[in-house]
């Protein structure tokens, strides 16, 4: 949008990734994001498959018809790699045991604990800030892939007016949460 200002809708792209943007503008938050947040998927489409694979499927499926509509091009390549996530996690269903010698029940249930836990520590010691999904567990869960490699794209010089736009309307809203709880402080 050429107005400045970022609409809203849950198939708007810039509206959808601001929203999640604001809740990560942490460096260090950003970084425990992009390790943990594939983790937790991969590691939910495994508990997932554990119990029924059609869901795990159905569930990757889901995931890469939103992205797509988001935005083809990031959402397209970002599919990809939802897929193959999905695909490793059935493979890792079949032969884990062997590879690990754990069920990969037991060792995808560990990870994807851990993996949470780092995010609470993103967001409790670096970002000062409650994670999206207290506001929206559903978008949170649901953008928090597409952010990861949205941020990553943009990091590698993909898309630099987007990144622009995308960062000035981010920091405006971060400034304004931040004046509001100095604010709130000072009350």
């Amino acid at each position: 949008m050429s107005s400045g200002t970022i609409g809203v809708g849950l198939f708007n792209f810039k509206a959808q990734y601001v929203r999640y943007a604001e809740y990560h503008s942490n460096r260090v938050n950003q970084n425990i994001h992009t390790i943990f947040v594939p983790t937790i998927l991969l590691t939910s489409f495994i508990i997932a498959g554990h119990f029924n694979t059609s869901v795990m499927c159905i569930g990757a499926a889901a995931y890469s018809l939103y992205y797509f509509i988001l935005h083809p091009v990031i959402g397209g390549s970002a599919s990809v790699l939802v897929g193959g996530l999905a695909a490793f996690a059935a493979s890792f269903l079949k032969h884990g045991k062997e590879w690990t010698g754990v069920e990969p029940i037991s060792s995808a249930s560990i990870a994807f604990v851990i993996a949470w836990i780092a995010q609470f520590i993103g967001h409790g010691v670096y970002e000062r800030r409650a994670p999206a999904l207290l506001d929206n567990l559903v978008q949170a869960l649901v953008l928090a892939p597409f952010f990861v490699w949205s941020h990553a794209l943009f990091d590698i010089g993909f898309y630099k007016n987007l990144n622009q736009e995308l960062k000035n309307e981010t920091g405006k809203r971060v400034a304004a949460f931040r004046a509001k709880q100095t604010a709130a402080k000072k009350l």
